[in-house]
């Protein structure tokens, strides 16, 4: 790829709207500290290349990489998540020898774990503007993830609020609400095409990483809570027929519904248990192995997530 010069962005609104990401009233568990297995270079199938619609084309990911959205206009493509820093070569080949040689403008983080931004390196190297909500970069430049890469790369373009984006005569809306997954997920809406980019705020057609097993980031400022409100504002503020998530396969509006009554059974069951006042973090981690949810023991979402969730819903 070209080294281009960075683009004037084409932003003609940034609202504030004053969310913010309350921090978590719980240390993590000691495992927290050396959990990166999820984060070491991984094996992984070529990269294929669907075409949605004249301007729309999807990267699907596999295993622990993420689902790469590219919108194809007359002045660039814009792409929303990027995947790991190791897999960037394979990313751009697929990408120039199946959907566009145009330049590409913009990067769009989704939030700001590896398996999402990694690459953010390379594209900013490139000449590429990266953008993502003021948390996503805070939570890289912090290091809020264990055992993440090193040299990761945070956006040089943050907002807060909406950030309306147009290139090439297509508008990409961008929007922060606060916490949920983590404290920096956005999703991205494209109204040409009425398809909507969720990042991990949903998981469609993969249980194993996401289902009733979701990861709650909350030493970088997600909430189940949160979460719970950011599908019902997205199910209420757009009009979308087909949903891409971080991970999985593409969807409908009802798979975001059916991810957000998973999310409020994980609520209810775990509010229930520790009604009582009596019950130990500890108490709570066996629970959610051995109970209905049948969480998996030791599983990254659960030592990702554990501790947060105990502070959050113990009364």
């Amino acid at each position: 790829m070209k080294r281009q010069r960075p683009a004037l962005l084409a932003i003609l609104a940034a609202a504030a709207l004053g969310l913010g990401a309350p921090a978590a009233r719980a240390q993590p568990l000691d495992q927290m500290s050396v959990l990166a297995t999820d984060l070491k270079p991984q094996p992984y199938p070529p990269f294929t290349a669907v075409k949605l619609s004249d301007d729309l084309w999807q990267i699907p990911g596999s295993g622990s990489n993420s689902n790469v959205m590219v919108l194809v206009t007359d002045e660039g493509l814009i792409l929303v998540d990027v995947k790991y820093d190791y897999q960037y070569d394979d990313l751009i080949k697929v990408i120039r020898e199946k959907v566009s040689t145009k330049p590409i403008k913009f990067v769009i983080d989704t939030h700001y774990h590896a398996d999402h931004s990694g690459a953010n390196v390379r594209f900013l190297k490139d000449g590429v503007q990266v953008i993502s909500s003021i948390p996503g970069r805070e939570d890289i430049l912090a290091k809020k993830q264990p055992g993440a890469p090193v040299g990761m790369a945070p956006a040089n373009v943050t907002f807060t609020g909406e950030m309306r984006l147009y290139l090439g005569g297509k508008e990409v809306r961008i929007r922060h609400y606060g916490p949920g997954h983590t404290n920096s997920d956005v999703v991205v809406y494209f109204p040409q095409d009425r398809v909507i980019c969720v990042g991990d705020l949903a998981h469609i057609g993969d249980l194993e990483r996401g289902g009733q097993y979701p990861l709650i980031d909350y030493i970088a400022g997600g909430s189940i809570g949160g979460w719970i409100e950011r599908l019902n504002s997205i199910l209420a503020d757009y009009k979308f027929d087909r949903v891409m998530s971080g991970h999985g396969t593409l969807g409908t509006p009802a798979d975001i519904v059916a991810y957000r009554d998973i999310l409020e059974r994980v609520r209810t069951d775990v509010r229930a248990f520790l009604a009582d006042g009596t019950k130990t973090q500890a108490d709570l981690r066996t629970h959610l192995n051995k109970g209905p949810l049948h969480w998996p023991d030791p599983g990254f979402a659960m030592v990702r997530g554990l501790h947060g969730l105990y502070a959050d819903l113990k009364p």
